[in-house]
This record gives structure tokens, C-alpha cells and sequence, in this order.
């Protein structure tokens, strides 16, 4: 008995194989669906948000000195550094390409060779040597044998260890829409004041709102707005203050859009710290559309700008936003899963079973194949995969009695 589910754990069905080749393409969309495949982004400036890359290859010394990091577009990814070794770093915000530039004087591009101008506002962090992580580990990791997932800071755009985020209790990241390093929340401690505050992404207002003092300013130089029959507030009226206007005499009355003009209101909830839902520490998870609940007046939007967070305010910024654009450039086909059921459903069993045999020998030779790159550190070239199933079709057509040719996906 034990050995009959042992089997049935172990079978695998073709429409198993359909279901993952359906979640690789659905990364694969999402990834790279927003970027331009043929067109360097060098001329488009600092662009939201993009694939990119690093070259090793080119640039070696990235993995030890930081300023030789350097970041490629996706054009450039497949047209000038084919064949190269080269990191994958997902996505990253307001980035201009380097191929070709200051940071890559050696490499000539081809799809846009005139790149004089230094980058100066691109940011690169540790994943451009191909380090991720406090544990400042590459992924992935042959010493790690911890199964843990990775989840990348909205703010910093490093990658974590869910392990390694310095949390009292587990999170189920797939819960969650963004999440923030304990890193980037000590840097920005403005977002602390939303911590337990935003928990329903369909609310329209924040619960218990009250106004705080986020312009730094000394209580002795903001004038509150001061009325003998109305100076509490109601429970949906968030008392107002006033920044200080010295030249104006406290006793003269201005006109009421004055007042309104001079008013710099924020309804943002107070740090609570050390209760059930305050900010404890380290870092903290949001829920899908937490960004459109953050305080817009006037004070917090220029803190927003000395942090360097602004993005935060943009929609657009997001990853989903991203992919979600990505996905819908594919059109609406169909995925290789819908089609490949499709056509599954009109085959019968013996040819299901003969494509699902030859599809498992493929991958175990194609494993072996790649097993000996990885034994000897090389980099897996086009060249090599074609000569692979190329070999691999001329040894099915010279074996006898195998039938029709195999189905092999290139």
C-alpha cells in the first residue's frame, strides 16, 4: 500500500507538464512583457521601472569594487552581451542603461553607440555583484540548504531571506502586495505612523486618523487655528493647525480661501509603538494598494522628497502596475497551458503516455547535459543547446522501432 502512493506521488501527468510550463511563461510575461526587447532604453532616460541586468563578463570587478557595477537594458541583454555571463536582477526604478557608457568603456553598443553622458542618478545596489540579502549571499546559493523564499524591498529593491527579516512570527508573503526592509523602515520612520493602520486595501480613509506635526517645526512656531465655540473637533473632523505667518497680526481675521491656502493639514495616524498592532521591528508587509493611504499634504510630500521616496506616491512605481502591463502586451491567444488542453483533450491515452515518456527523457538527458557546465563553472551558450537537441533528434531518428518523431520544445 505504501508503495502504490509512493508511485502515484511520484507520476506525473501532461497536463502536470503543461501547468508548469503555464507558471513559467506567466513569470516569463511578467519579467519582461513591460520591457523593450529590441530597443536599447538609453534614449528614453531614466525609465520607471525595467528589466535589467549585470554583466560579468564584461565587467568582472563589479563583484568587488562598487563603483564598477553597471546595469544593461533587455535590448542590450540579447543583442550586445549574447553568450556573457550575466545577473538577472528582476526589475529596478528610474534606470538608465549603461551599455556602452562611462561605467562600460570597453563595451561598444550596438543599438545605441553614442553614450557619453555619466549616469549619475542610477542606483546600484548589492544585487549588481550579485549579492542579495543581510547575509550578502548569491542566489542561488550551492552552500544554502535552507528551502526559504525571497521577497524584494519596495524601497531599497534588494532581495531578503524571509528567514532573515527579523520578524517575531512568520509572514505568508503571498498574503501580501509589497513589503519594506527593517533597513528602509528605520530610514523612512514616517512609515511607522501606518503600521496597524492599514489592514482593508477596500477602506476609503484611515481608521482612528489623527493630525500630527510632520514639518519639524517647533510647537512655539505653528499657530493653531483657534476658535472659542469650535475648538474640539468632531470624532470626523480632524482638528486644523496652521503654519506660523509672523508678518500677519494674530488679532486681524484673513479671508477664508487665505486660511484655507495657508493650512497645511495631515490626517497621518501617530507612531504607536509596542502595542498589538504598532510598529515593533524589522520589517513590515503591506497589502496590495497600502500606497494610496499615505498622507498627501503638503509637509509630507516634501518629506516624501528629502527621503528620496516620492515614487511611493505613483501607482505606476509598482511591480504589479509592471507585470500587469507586461501580461496584457501578450494579448489574449491564449497560454501554451490553454492551447496545449486544448489539443490534449483530443489525443488518446497511448499518445499521451509516448509524449509524456519522451518529454522525460528529454529533461533527464538535458539535465545530465547541463550538470557538466555547472561541474566545471562554464556559461550554457545558445551554440550549446542547439547542439544538444540536434544530437538528441539524430540519435531518436537513427534508433529503430521508436515511431513518430518526439516533441521537443525549443
Amino acid at each position: 500500500m505504501e508503495q502504490k502512493e509512493e508511485q502515484d506521488s511520484s507520476y506525473v501527468t501532461m497536463a502536470d507538464i503543461l501547468q508548469e510550463q503555464e507558471e513559467l511563461e506567466e513569470t516569463s510575461r511578467a519579467v519582461l512583457g513591460g520591457s523593450d526587447e529590441k530597443n536599447c532604453t538609453y534614449s528614453k532616460g531614466y525609465v520607471g521601472r525595467q528589466a535589467l541586468y549585470a554583466c560579468l563578463t564584461c565587467v568582472p570587478e563589479a563583484r568587488g569594487i562598487e563603483s564598477k557595477r553597471s546595469g544593461i537594458c533587455l535590448a542590450c541583454s540579447l543583442q550586445c552581451h549574447d553568450n556573457h555571463e550575466l545577473l538577472e536582477l528582476y526589475t529596478k526604478r528610474n534606470f538608465r542603461c549603461d551599455c556602452g557608457g562611462p561605467r562600460m568603456r570597453e563595451v561598444k553598443c550596438k543599438l545605441e553607440p553614442r553614450k557619453e553622458e555619466e549616469n549619475v542618478h542610477n542606483r546600484y545596489n548589492q544585487n549588481f555583484a550579485g549579492v542579495y540579502c543581510v547575509c550578502h549571499r548569491p542566489y542561488p546559493d550551492p552552500e544554502d540548504e535552507v528551502d526559504d523564499e525571497m521577497v524584494q524591498c519596495v524601497v531599497c529593491e534588494d532581495w531578503y531571506h524571509t528567514r532573515h527579516l527579523d520578524l517575531d512570527e512568520p509572514k505568508n508573503v503571498k498574503d501580501y502586495g509589497e513589503m519594506v526592509c527593517g533597513g528602509c523602515m528605520e530610514a523612512n520612520p514616517f512609515l511607522k505612523n501606518y503600521v496597524g493602520k492599514i489592514e482593508d486595501p477596500n477602506k476609503t480613509t484611515l481608521d482612528d486618523t489623527v493630525q500630527v506635526d510632520v514639518t519639524g517645526l517647533d510647537e512655539s512656531n505653528v499657530t493653531a487655528t483657534v476658535d472659542s465655540e469650535h475648538d474640539i473637533a468632531g470624532p470626523s473632523e480632524p482638528k486644523q493647525r496652521r503654519l506660523d505667518d509672523s508678518k500677519a497680526p494674530e488679532t486681524e481675521e484673513k479671508p477664508k480661501e487665505d486660511a484655507t491656502a495657508a493650512l497645511d493639514i495631515c490626517t497621518k495616524p501617530p507612531v504607536v509603538e509596542d502595542t498589538e498592532k504598532g510598529y515593533k521591528k524589522g520589517a513590515t508587509f503591506w497589502m496590495e494598494g497600502w500606497r494610496k493611504f499615505l498622507c498627501q499634504c503638503k509637509a509630507c510630500v516634501e518629506l516624501y522628497k528629502k527621503h528620496g521616496v516620492e515614487y511611493l506616491l505613483d501607482e505606476k512605481d509598482t511591480v504589479k502596475y509592471y507585470e500587469d502591463v507586461g501580461k496584457q502586451k501578450h494579448g489574449t491567444n491564449g497560454s501554451s497551458y490553454e492551447q496545449g488542453m486544448q489539443m490534449l483533450g483530443q489525443l488518446d491515452q497511448v499518445t499521451q503516455v509516448g509524449m509524456l515518456t519522451e518529454y522525460n527523457r528529454m529533461t533527464s538527458r538535458l539535465r545530465e547535459f547541463l550538470d557538466q557546465f555547472v561541474a566545471n563553472q562554464q556559461v550554457v551558450t545558445r551554440d550549446d543547446i542547439n547542439k544538444f537537441f540536434a544530437k538528441l533528434n539524430q540519435e531518436r531518428r537513427e534508433s529503430p522501432g521508436n515511431g513518430p518523431p518526439p516533441y521537443f520544445c525549443r
